[in-house]
């Protein structure tokens, strides 16, 4: 049974879902019954056909859309059904839902190299990317059934986004530089972003999955938390009860889309049950008015449910050795890559490689140090090449990866509309003689110990602060092989492993000397703060970064050197056409490649992706596995399905 890709309410009505309940119950036979017989036939998942019958939904016609999103399906159309399982590291981790439940108003395409509609069905920006139009889909409701219009992206930016109470600083995904946008609501289905200035990122950001989901909140569950809608006494009240000191903080824990069953979603799953440290499994079921359809005009997603447990790394990396784990390349383990391999065939799964993104193990400097003297000594460019010169790249690549590591600077690879020919490769070369040669040159005498001294005598003594982390490169491993060769070079460092908490309180607080950390490389322009100190969460210039993000207000005034880093990305985010956004982002890659702001070690060749035999429509054309793109669904998670066997 085919149906037109432009599926209508009234087609649908016409059908209803009984009609799709009936083609499921109408084989019987003794043998227990198969949830996928049928199901490729149906219009709707058996599970909502169900409540449809038992009036606890209404029909499918009346879920959908007047017009929804057609989605290609990769591997010809699925079955509906089935319990997807995967894993996660941490608790608080959201990922899941960026990879499996990603929405906004508009999404990347399957290249993921240009944005296309998707709750908006139009969308349109003026000449200078200061005023962006959308259109949303007529009939569009979040996952309690409660209509999506245009009054929900009016609360979210006039209430919530423009409110100094709840964002003091405006994230630098919805802020021109200077303001936050004002937005006008023409009428229920029309939305109009405005801006004073340029913003050349503002359609790449609505694609982005970890930002695009915060332009939609809704109001009509929210506006209950919120002082200005509700009685502010009450919310008070609500918010003390619950154990929050104030009503904001109250309203975010609400709006949390990954711990608070509640709140309605517009993405192909919500959370039905969150996890926690007593359950460690957080488990996902399919939101009955998702608003995306097959080709033959079948509601999507195929796949009922999502499994997620929280685990430890090596027991992440057995269960998918095993077969366990349906769909994984998140949080899975590169070291494992081999008993992937060697139990693809017994374990019924296959191990695919994508393109790595953000596995270039790195070391940053912190060049807003509070010692001046360090401060002024890791702004020294000799010092930096120096530190790049004495490490042994090709030692490292062959001790850890077998030589197959990826060895470059972090900068923008051929693949970004950022790369400059001819950049990441400065000062790769292992050339201890040329390394001493410069630290002789800025006064870093040798005590009798052999270990350098600071300009001001004291001995030069760093400390290396980073995660443990065995899912990529080996974090301790590579860290102490770089202790060993800056040894030779008489600079000697400490490692200090800390937990994710504890990191980042440290680097938003500038109490570093140097960072280890995975850098991403090609889409830096959809999170700055890792080549440009734009915010107090910068990974080699906190400091700077706070005084950017408050016009100078706090922080420390970064040199002018910093200060042009800063005017490139000003340029980047506020170019009125491609032309100048693309020349300013090369500006701030030729600033860093000949700088070395950062210190490329060692990258993955490429990321394990764990998909079992029984599973369809996972791409296998080596995608990048990026939290840009989020990681997964890049592959449109939405028209994966069981093959039911």
């Amino acid at each position: 049974m085919t149906q037109s890709p432009h599926l209508t309410r009234r087609t649908l009505l016409l059908m209803g879902g009984g009609a799709a309940a009936a083609i499921l119950t109408a084989c019987s036979s003794d043998e227990p019954p198969n949830p996928f017989d049928g199901a490729e036939d149906a219009l709707e998942s058996p599970m909502l056909a169900e409540r449809v019958e038992a009036g606890e939904l209404p029909e499918l016609g009346e879920r959908l859309p007047a017009e929804p999103k057609v989605v290609e399906v990769h591997d010809g159309p699925g079955r509906y059904g089935g319990t997807l399982q995967r894993a996660q590291l941490d608790v608080n981790d959201s990922g899941a839902l960026t990879a499996f439940a990603a929405v906004g108003l508009l999404e990347w395409t399957w290249a993921a190299d240009a944005a296309e509609p998707s709750l908006a069905v139009e969308f349109s920006k003026n000449d200078t990317n200061t005023e962006f139009t959308f259109v949303l889909r007529e009939g569009l409701k979040w996952s309690d059934g409660e209509p999506f219009t245009s009054a929900d992206l009016a609360f979210t930016v006039d209430d919530v986004l423009r409110n100094p109470t709840m964002i003091p600083a405006a994230p630098f995904w919805f802020s021109d530089g200077d303001d936050r946008p004002t937005v006008e609501t023409p009428d229920e289905r029309t939305v109009i972003f405005r801006y004073n200035n340029p913003f050349a990122l503002f359609e790449k950001y609505m694609c982005h999955p970890a930002v695009s989901h915060q332009f939609l909140k809704p109001k009509h569950y929210l506006e209950q938390f919120h002082a200005d809608h509700a009685d502010p006494d009450e919310v008070d009240a609500a918010a003390k009860a619950a154990g929050f000191d104030s009503w904001d903080q109250y309203f975010w824990d609400r709006d949390n889309w990954w711990t608070n069953p509640e709140r309605p979603v517009l993405g192909a799953y919500r959370v039905a049950s969150p996890a926690n440290a007593q359950s460690g499994t957080a488990s996902l079921e399919r939101n009955p008015y998702y608003w995306k359809v097959d080709g033959d005009g079948r509601q999507l997603p195929y796949i009922d449910n999502i499994q997620v447990q929280v685990l430890a790394q090596d027991a992440i990396d057995l269960r998918a050795a095993n077969g366990d784990l349906n769909f994984q390349g998140h949080n899975l383990g590169y070291n494992s890559a081999q008993v992937f391999l060697q139990n693809e065939e017994s374990n019924g799964y296959r191990m695919l490689r994508w393109r790595n993104d953000a596995t270039l193990l790195s070391i940053c400097p912190n060049l807003s140090h509070q010692d001046e003297v360090l401060r002024e000594l890791f702004m020294e460019p000799d010092f930096r090449a120096a530190l790049s010169l004495a490490i042994d790249r090709e030692d490292m690549n062959t001790t850890m990866l077998g030589g197959l590591g990826d060895v470059r600077q972090p900068l923008a690879t051929e693949t970004s509309d950022y790369y400059v020919e001819g950049t990441g490769t400065r000062h790769l070369e292992h050339d201890v003689d040329r390394a001493n040669e410069l630290l002789d040159g800025l006064g870093l005498t040798r005590g009798s110990d052999g270990r350098r001294q600071r300009p001001d005598g004291a001995p030069l003594e760093l400390v290396l602060l980073y995660v443990d982390s065995t899912a990529g490169v080996a974090t301790s491993d590579a860290f102490t092989m770089v202790q060993r060769y800056w040894e030779e070079i008489g600079v000697r460092i400490s490692l200090r492993p800390v937990d994710p908490t504890l990191y980042a309180e440290l680097r938003v607080a500038n109490d570093f000397d140097l960072d280890g950390t995975p850098m991403p490389s090609d889409d830096f322009d959809m999170e700055p703060v890792w080549y440009v100190p734009t915010g107090n969460n910068s990974h080699f210039a906190p400091a700077y970064g706070q005084w950017y993000a408050t016009n100078g207000a706090e922080g420390m005034e970064p040199p002018e050197e910093i200060k042009r880093l800063m005017d490139s990305w000003d340029a980047l985010r506020g170019a009125p056409n491609d032309e100048e956004r693309l020349a300013a982002g090369r500006a701030i890659v030729t600033q860093h490649d000949e700088n070395v702001y950062a210190i490329g070690l060692l990258g993955l060749p490429f990321q394990p992706v764990i998909v079992t035999d029984d599973l369809r429509g996972v791409r296998d054309d080596e995608p990048k596995l990026s939290f840009y793109y989020g990681r997964e669904g890049i592959t449109k998670p939405e028209q994966i399905s069981f093959t039911g066997s």
